[in-house]
């Protein structure tokens, strides 16, 4: 109901305009003409048949944003949840993606601009590319554009969700240094960061010049009374330690040891070790505050540079230059590392002594790795972005051009230590295990030292079984462009028919080589992703814009874009737009536009080699086979874990799609402007790796007959599922299963967007200025497979936990040398844990919603002189944690993909212009 009330009073907005016929248009100023984001001829008119959001450098510093992640993050169209920085034990813990429209992040077409970035080398959730939004340094950003819905006829592929386009500065009288130091409420996190940047006139030559660089250190669990422990669980039942010290038998309860035995052991987690017991299992040597030892933000040292230089030739034509280069430097911590013997057979052995299938297990404390941060996966980040060419008129005539050679390149060097198994194995058995007496059915059998295995194990030792994973990974991507443009083609009655076109010709590289050692297995439960690639791309694009009559124009673009994969296919795309800007008034816009789009397959998709992850499924065969008659929900092979491998499809097609929509600006002065527009975006031919739970169905059928196992269908599902021998110790156990990427799913979604400025005078009491944003997801519906039912991913929690609307607004104040802004945001409910998941893995009916969260930012400012300024920041002013989640029951105990536990933070800031 709630959401049908704010759809409607949105939708109201779109009437309000219609009233304003009756009046007089204010005559509009004339100004230059600008090349806008999402078209490519110069025009005088900033909104256009597509709704563009812009936030300006000087938005960004008043609304209190940490960086560019951090202000694209808090945007109302920034609705799906994602793995970022936060999530320290995902793929890609150094880097900040997006989500538009709940949308995947490899969605979003990402240019600094207008020239897109390379993808960053690791991936996302281990599967696909995307952009990295840490790697843009602030002092260099002029104004951030971010155009929704797709926007291919013009900028090419993966522009499905929208593009957001980073604009640079490219000129600047004077020089300017900032000082910015921060802190957090409840510890962790301290930042500083200086910026210097200038702007320098020599003649003909025009420079830029831009320097910053930042410090950041991690805030831990252990650093949040919210997240510190086993405490913290909502569940009571489970507010049990880690087991660091851990003894058990195969129906799952604990050998418990005497009490004494956990007293030389109690100094490790800093003195939080114990003698703790697990309801229904038994006791053992444990530690509530084990849990607190990851990191929820990355220690971080950053440096990046920015030159932009324009020289002028003459009155037509000058030559330009960009480069942004940065340097990161992360850590980040998973968590503990810990082992079991005997990985293959589950982590048991028989006992010699009690003749039980026993288990041990050991969680290495930062007292026996040495340091806290000894396990961390650094990460090293180099990447530029560079662009030269010349641009100008052919002389007096309205037809211009822009040739020019841009680069962008993204290189990683991971490096983390990580157990290797043959070392740790032949250590636990040197220690405690003892020599292998021999094998029961596949099961090794020892005479352990119980004594010796309940005792910490020193640095030297840790490290003798470590060893350093050493993995670089790189991505690039260049292209030559030439664009010509003429804003007076010919003239038709209602005016001058602006065109552009594009030629364009590139190429993109992925390479991720994964250690071979992690591919191998040498690691203790340790396994990786892999790959490498090259393709190339060209493409032709035209551009009109045509006057129809006095109040109505036509935007009409189209472009052929054809990819080459190295040694393997190629895929074609045409995609189209066509716009329609109708103004009765010059103070009233109507537009609507439609527009197709396409993804060319990631290149992770395509190349990826041999890939491995854990996974359970149900065996199906096992259950008619071995459990006849016993309903598969209850059969005793309902979640048998296996190892998976993934690998890339060289065939796959690309991801196509069409949007539409229409809207209403209306600005009746320069200081008010209200406009609401709808979108609709539906893609076909998206990729999904292959169900495995399909190919188990499938695998059953074809063992037992069902099918024909000569058919094509049989011989693929009995390929990709692996068993044990029918003469091993445990006959036909699914051991392995194959998947890869293939072109099958759908999906759909819609929602109206909505944004309102207005800025007055009030005499004595100074200037004010109001912006409300607005957005509203109507539907999102997805389909993975044909046969598939059609999911309501806003009523189906098990599949997405995204927002369904996001509203912002922001106050600001100037009077005098004193400036203030408020800015808040608030998201709407999503769903609670137990309504994603339930014991079984499944989405529950009826789901259960948490609350709402606000939150704001807070800044005030002082400027001494014209020259001198100090701004006060407070980020989260109401130190609002998560909503209270009352059935999130595994660490952290909140939705880390939607919100983070940082706390309130205060920034001091101090600008000195001078020239």
């Amino acid at each position: 109901m709630n959401r049908k009330l704010l759809t409607t009073a949105v939708c109201g907005v779109l009437a309000v305009p219609f009233a304003a016929l009756a009046q007089d248009a204010q005559s509009a100023t004339d100004i230059d003409k600008v090349v806008v984001t999402g078209s490519l001829i110069p025009q005088v008119q900033i909104e256009t048949a597509t709704p563009i959001q812009s936030i300006t450098a000087e938005d960004m510093q008043r609304q209190g944003f940490r960086d560019v992640y951090d202000v694209l993050r808090s945007q109302p169209l920034a609705t799906g949840a994602v793995q970022d920085a936060q999530f320290s034990g995902g793929f890609t813990p150094g880097a900040e993606p997006i989500s538009l429209l709940g949308l995947d992040p490899g969605f979003t077409l990402v240019l600094i601009d207008g020239r897109p970035m390379a993808d960053y080398p690791l991936l996302y959730n281990g599967q696909s590319n995307f952009v990295d939004l840490s790697s843009i340094p602030t002092a260099m950003v002029e104004r951030i554009d971010i155009a929704p819905g797709n926007q291919s006829a013009v900028y090419g592929s993966s522009a499905i969700a929208g593009v957001v386009n980073i604009i640079l500065k490219k000129r600047m009288d004077g020089s300017q240094l900032n000082l910015r130091i921060g802190a957090y409420d409840q510890g962790g996190g301290a930042n500083t960061r200086f910026q210097f940047t200038t702007g320098r006139e020599f003649g003909d030559l025009s420079l830029v010049f831009g320097l910053q660089y930042s410090e950041q250190d991690p805030i831990y669990g252990f650093d949040r009374d919210q997240i510190d422990s086993t405490n913290d669980n909502p569940d009571p039942d489970l507010r049990y330690g880690s087991r660091t010290f851990l003894r058990s038998l195969a129906d799952g309860t604990y050998v418990s040891p005497d009490p004494s035995t956990c007293a030389p052991l109690s100094r490790l987690f800093g003195g939080s070790t114990i003698y703790d017991e697990r309801p229904g299992r038994g006791f053992y040597c444990g530690s509530r505050e084990e849990v607190g030892y990851t990191t929820i933000m990355n220690k971080e040292q950053s440096i990046a540079g920015y030159l932009n230089a324009v020289y002028t030739l003459n009155d037509n034509a000058e030559l330009y230059g960009t480069l942004l280069v940065n340097r990161d430097k992360s850590e980040s911590n998973s968590g503990s590392r810990f082992w079991q013997p005997s990985t293959d057979t589950g982590g048991f052995i028989v006992n010699a002594d009690s003749g039980e299938f026993e288990s041990f297990q050991h969680i290495f404390a930062p007292e026996e790795t040495g340091d806290l941060d000894y396990n961390n996966e650094r990460l090293t980040s180099d990447s530029y972005n560079f662009a030269a060419g010349i641009r100008g008129n052919f002389g007096a005539s309205a037809w211009g051009y822009d040739a020019y050679y841009a680069r962008s390149q993204f290189k990683i060097k991971s490096r983390q230590n990580w157990l290797l198994a043959q070392n740790v194995e032949d250590f636990f058995r040197e220690s405690f295990l003892g020599p292998q007496l021999g094998e029961y059915y596949g099961y090794p059998i020892y005479s352990p030292d119980v004594a010796a295995f309940y005792r910490p194990v020193t640095p030297d030792e840790y490290r003798s079984f470590n060893s350093e994973i050493r993995t670089d990974s790189e991505t690039w991507t260049h292209n030559l462009n030439l664009q010509l443009t003429n804003t007076e083609l010919f003239e038709l009655p209602a005016g001058p028919v602006g065109f552009a076109a594009v030629l364009q010709a590139g190429e993109q590289k992925w390479e991720n080589p994964t250690d071979p050692r992690v591919v191998n297995g040498e690691f203790w439960g340790l396994t990786g992703t892999q790959g490498e690639g090259k393709r190339t791309n060209q493409a032709v694009a035209v551009e009109f814009r045509v006057p129809i009559f006095s109040m109505l124009t036509a935007n009409l673009s189209g472009r052929y874009d054809q990819y080459k994969n190295e040694g393997l296919n190629e895929d074609n795309d045409t995609t189209y737009k066509i716009g329609l800007e109708f103004r009765p008034i010059e103070s009233l816009l109507l537009r609507a536009n439609y527009a197709t789009a396409f993804k060319a397959p990631d290149m992770a998709y395509v190349f990826a080699g041999d890939s491995g992850f854990f996974t359970t499924v149900r065996d199906y065969y096992r259950c008619a086979v071995e459990e006849p008659g016993v309903p598969v929900s209850d059969c005793s092979f309902d979640a048998e874990q296996v190892f998976g491998t993934r690998r890339g499809a060289p065939d796959l097609e690309s991801i196509t799609a069409e949007s539409w929509g229409g809207g209403v600006v209306w600005s009746p002065t320069p200081n008010f402007s209200v406009n609401a527009d709808y979108y609709h975006i539906k893609i076909d031919n998206k990729v999904s790796d292959l169900n495995l739970d399909q190919l188990m169905q499938e695998e059953s059928a074809c063992r037992l007959g069902q099918l024909d196992p000569g058919s094509p269908t049989c011989v693929n599902a009995l390929a990709r599922i692996g068993r044990s021998a029918p003469t091993a110790p445990v006959p036909n156990q699914v051991e392995t299963v194959l998947t890869n990427p293939i072109n099958i799913s759908k999906e759909e979604v819609s929602g109206i967007l909505a944004d309102l400025t207005y800025g007055w005078q009030a005499g004595s009491w100074g200037d004010f200025n109001l912006r409300l944003s607005y957005n509203v997801t109507l539907d999102h519906e997805s389909q993975q497979y044909p046969e598939d039912p059609v999911l309501d991913l806003l009523s189906e929690p098990f599949y997405s936990s995204e927002f369904r609307n996001i509203g912002s607004a922001s106050l600001s104040w100037n009077r005098g040398p004193w400036n203030a802004n408020l800015y808040g945001v608030r998201y709407s409910r999503t769903p609670n844990y137990r309504a994603q998941i339930n014991e079984a893995g499944y989405a529950v009916e009826g789901a259960e919603r948490v609350d709402a969260m606000y939150r704001f930012n807070g800044t005030l400012g002082y400027e001494f002189t014209e020259d001198v300024a100090l701004t006060f920041t407070v980020n989260n002013l109401l130190d609002e944690d998560p909503p209270e989640d009352n059935t999130w029951d595994v660490y952290p105990y909140y939705n880390n993909f939607n919100y983070n536990m940082y706390g309130r933070s205060y920034m001091l800031e101090v600008n000195w212009r001078f020239q």
